[in-house]
């Protein structure tokens, strides 16, 4: 059985292509993103969880 270790993290939605190397160096790192709330705050920032196996 996989075991997992998740994060979260808050991303901001307004900037959202910046973000995205961000997400990339993450994806490289192993982590896979999994949900992002869709609640944003007043600085255009939402939480998203990402999980990758645990080594």
């Amino acid at each position: 059985m996989k075991e997992w270790e998740y994060d979260a993290r808050k991303i901001n939605v307004i900037n959202l292509p910046h973000q995205m190397k961000d997400l990339e160096e993450l994806g490289d790192e192993g982590w896979e993103l999994v949900w992002i709330r869709d609640d944003i705050d007043e600085n255009g920032e939402a939480t998203a969880i990402l999980k990758r196996p645990k080594s």
